[in-house]
């Protein structure tokens, strides 16, 4: 790794001398300009970590020097700090353009100049990392915050806040409006640690898109969940038009071209705390916490949970809170998905590390991170979700359609419900959808179809893809019912 760049701009020579030898004793890679003109190539040339200014340089003074260095794109956003003397302070500071990132007084000791330049490179280097949308702090610093509290050993919980139902406000909407709700549900966050009194030993940080992370004292956990999700459910839905305020929800158009209702936002909480499972890496929290988040999107409306299938019951309070967890392992979601196929040897731990740090840059879902690494083939993922989920996995590579389903389910039906029809035996109808756990659309079909509904397992991408395949591009269903 190469030492930090640092320029030092400065008319007097004993200062610059100064400067320059307690830099290199620090290993510092220094750079040093006498004139304004000198610093200004310098910086054209160098793209620096950090930058000394005297406030009083030959040509032009140290603020407008400033400006120009910023200026130049190979320093775009370099932090600046000015040297001055005691009687320039005040001036200096209420200057409406100083563009100057912090002030070192002349004279000074090599305290207070190592001091001035690990406090103005780390300010820098946490902006670097910076969401530029909220400000908060993203991956790095998020992890680097996990790591330092496992290595002290101390009791903590991570909190991985998602809203529900976002893109489809955002597609209605526009990005202007969502915005707002990312940067309005940032600041419900810090608010409401702030209320409980955890905001002072708590980080807040931001993924990207509409994930956040907290990292706080366990003992605030819930409490803040609660206050988090009462708050959200209170402000954020005067973000949507008043009609559409009462009728709670929205109407948008599919991919298909369909119209899809969406149900107001919400927000997800999920959480891991190592209360009783000793975590040692920020992998082992994400695959919990992926895990907790994805059961808690299958539900309707706002909710907490903790991945509590590790902890003991010491109450009835906890005993509630644990409940959809119960509910959960009915449904044989007793591992994450990545932990499976790792157990059965689909996958390398190195996979699975890399599949969920870009599960928590982007939200896209850990199997299909993996199939896109092409760490293992849709068949051995789809046999893997179907045993997790308890129904058999069927793939739609090469299933044709024949004409006894034809008739039974609308073109509407399956491209807003995304489902494809397999086969009729016994009364029965198989069709194959993403979410094979959704009592709510195998009853629709039921209604419509007069059969039984059984489900199988297909991944999202490849029901997708039939649909998109066969009734999109080739119209064949769509002609159908125009003839009709």
């Amino acid at each position: 790794m190469s030492a930090p760049k640092i320029l030092i701009a400065d008319k007097d020579s004993n200062t610059l001398d100064l400067v320059e030898m307690r830099l290199q004793v620090r290993d510092y890679e220094v750079f040093v300009a006498t004139h304004s003109d000198e610093a200004v190539r310098l910086a054209q040339k160098v793209r620096f970590d950090l930058v000394f200014l005297s406030s009083t340089m030959e040509q032009v003074d140290g603020l407008d020097l400033c400006r120009k260095i910023k200026q130049c794109s190979a320093n775009f956003g370099v932090p600046v700090i000015l040297l001055a003397e005691a009687r320039e302070i005040r001036q200096l500071a209420l200057s409406p353009e100083r563009g100057v990132d912090d002030f070192l007084i002349k004279p000074f000791d090599a305290f207070s100049l190592q001091l001035r330049v690990e406090l103005t490179m780390m300010r820098a280097r946490e902006r670097l990392q910076a969401n530029p949308l909220t400000s908060l702090p993203g991956s790095l610093a998020i992890e680097s915050e996990i790591k330092r509290r496992i290595e002290r050993n101390d009791l903590f919980s991570v909190c991985y806040l998602d809203i529900n139902h976002f893109k489809s406000f955002n597609d209605h909407y526009g990005f202007d409006r969502g915005d707002s709700v990312i940067r309005h549900t940032a600041q419900i966050i810090v608010k409401c640690l702030e209320v409980c009194g955890a905001a002072q030993n708590s980080l807040v940080g931001h993924i990207g898109g509409d994930d956040y992370i907290v990292v706080m004292d366990t003992e605030w956990e819930l409490i803040f969940a609660r206050k988090c999700l009462a708050e959200f459910d209170r402000i954020i839905p005067s973000y949507y038009d008043e009609e559409d305020r009462k009728r709670g929800s929205i109407s948008v158009e599919n991919r298909n071209g369909a119209a899809c209702s969406f149900p107001l936002m919400s927000l997800a909480v999920a959480a891991a705390a190592n209360k009783n499972h000793p975590y040692t890496s920020m992998a082992e929290i994400a695959r919990d916490l992926a895990e907790v988040k994805s059961y808690l999107k299958s539900q309707p409306g706002s909710h907490y949970l903790r991945d509590r299938r590790r902890d003991p019951v010491t109450s009835l309070e906890e005993t509630f809170e644990i409940l959809p967890t119960t509910e959960l392992e009915k449904r044989k979601f007793t591992k994450p998905i990545g932990q499976m196929l790792l157990e059965i040897g689909l996958i390398h731990e190195e996979e699975l590390n890399r599949a969920v740090r870009q599960h928590l840059e982007t939200g896209e879902r850990i199997g299909q991170v993996l199939l896109r690494m092409n760490a293992l083939t849709s068949d051995q993922l789809g046999s893997c979700l179907g045993r997790k989920l308890g129904v058999k996995y069927v793939s739609l590579k090469d299933h044709m359609l024949s004409d006894d389903v034809t008739e039974l389910l609308s073109t509407e039906v399956m491209r807003n419900r995304q489902v494809v029809p397999l086969r009729v035996y016994d009364n029965r109808l198989e069709v194959a959808m993403a979410n094979p756990l959704d009592q709510n659309t195998m009853d629709e079909i039921h209604a419509l179809s007069g059969f039984r509904v059984v489900p199988k397992f297909a991944l999202e991408n490849e029901v997708e893809e039939f649909l998109e395949k066969h009734i999109r591009k080739s119209g064949y269903w769509l002609k159908r019912e125009q003839a009709q």
